[in-house]
């Protein structure tokens, strides 16, 4: 029980200092105050973001098998668990390939500028936010789910749908009607529009 308390609060102190430093009142401080070196603001939230989530991560990875079992799926599940699996996986990878890693990890911004873009095909047509799917698919498709799995899951999928509604909120102000009208187009994390605009043209 000590380890998952353990995995909570890492995962706690992880999620407090990244949300603060992603909420619009910080950076706008952090703007002013710095000025001209804002532009090291992203990567450095990067890098901080990263050094904060391995504790946490290091802690399940090292006492998951440690805590009790919750549930083993039988055998027979296995090819069907795979084929969600490998889904998943072929979801996460595309969003991936069509993100701007540079934009993302803030080294873009180093050299002055900001890509600000919105992506509606591919990944981002299936699902608004794909690689929230394709990952909280990922962990919760484990054959085997010990207590503290299960824990780290919950907590870590209750953080990206957060995340996935703050995120929308932020899309709107930026993007506008374009973004509402994306909404109504494309599902926000089970493709329902996706599968039904298929079936349609079947």
């Amino acid at each position: 029980m000590n380890e998952i308390i353990t995995f909570v609060l890492y995962f706690l102190f992880f999620a407090g200092i990244h949300s603060i430093l992603a909420t619009d009142y910080i950076k706008k401080r952090a703007e002013r105050l710095l000025g001209d070196n804002f532009r090291f603001y992203r990567l450095l939230y990067t890098i901080l973001s990263f050094f904060t989530i391995v504790p946490a991560f290091l802690t399940w990875m090292t006492y998951s098998n440690v805590t009790q079992l919750v549930y083993s799926l039988p055998h027979w599940l296995l090819p069907f668990v795979l084929l969600v699996r490998l889904l998943a996986t072929g979801l996460l990878l595309y969003a991936i390939l069509q993100t701007d890693v540079l934009d993302f990890t803030g080294i873009r911004q180093l050299q002055g500028r900001n890509k600000s873009e919105l992506i509606t095909q591919g990944a981002y047509g299936v699902v608004r936010h794909p690689l929230y799917s394709g990952s909280i698919i990922l962990l919760f498709t484990k054959m085997k789910m010990t207590q503290l799995d299960l824990t780290a899951i919950i907590l870590i999928s209750i953080y990206l749908i957060i995340g996935a509604f703050i995120e929308e909120r932020r899309l709107l102000v930026v993007f506008g009607e374009e973004y509402r009208n994306y909404q109504k187009q494309v599902s926000m994390f089970i493709p329902v529009k996706w599968a039904r605009k298929l079936i349609s043209q079947i």
